[in-house]
């Protein structure tokens, strides 16, 4: 079920596996303003309290680093927000900017160290990974 779709990022809703999933189209870059990468991630949080998901795919293959404005606001904002919501289970996907993807990795791991996160170099993987929870 797609919950929001737009020209650089698709979230749906794997009901299957009961798992919310954020995939960029585009190569993420300066003409991606604030609030068009901020607003996205904020649907994001929405599906996984309509749904009472507890499983997160991001494919961040498109996304190059991000600026540190945008970064801090993950940290801060969006990861307390989708834990606090129920995430448990995490799948990062990304294989142009596997920095970005540490990054992610440790700041929800100092969040909550409940939350189970794996790294993947293929989308596929990640969700067959997501299937075996």
């Amino acid at each position: 079920m797609v919950v929001f779709d737009s020209e650089f990022l698709k979230i749906t809703f794997d009901e299957k596996n009961q798992a919310v999933l954020e995939e960029w189209k585009l190569y993420y870059g300066p003409k991606i303003e604030l609030e068009s990468f901020r607003q996205p991630m904020l649907e994001l949080v929405k599906a996984f309290k309509a749904n009472k998901a507890t499983k997160w795919l991001a494919d961040n293959t498109e996304q190059s680093r991000l600026n540190e404005k945008d970064q801090w606001w993950l940290e801060d904002d969006l990861y307390p927000q989708l834990v606090e919501a129920g995430l448990q289970h995490v799948a990062l996907v990304n294989t142009k900017n596997i920095l970005g993807t540490a990054i992610a990795k440790n700041s929800i791991r100092n969040l909550s160290r409940s939350v189970e996160i794996e790294i993947f170099n293929k989308n596929q993987d990640a969700k067959n990974w997501l299937g075996t929870l």
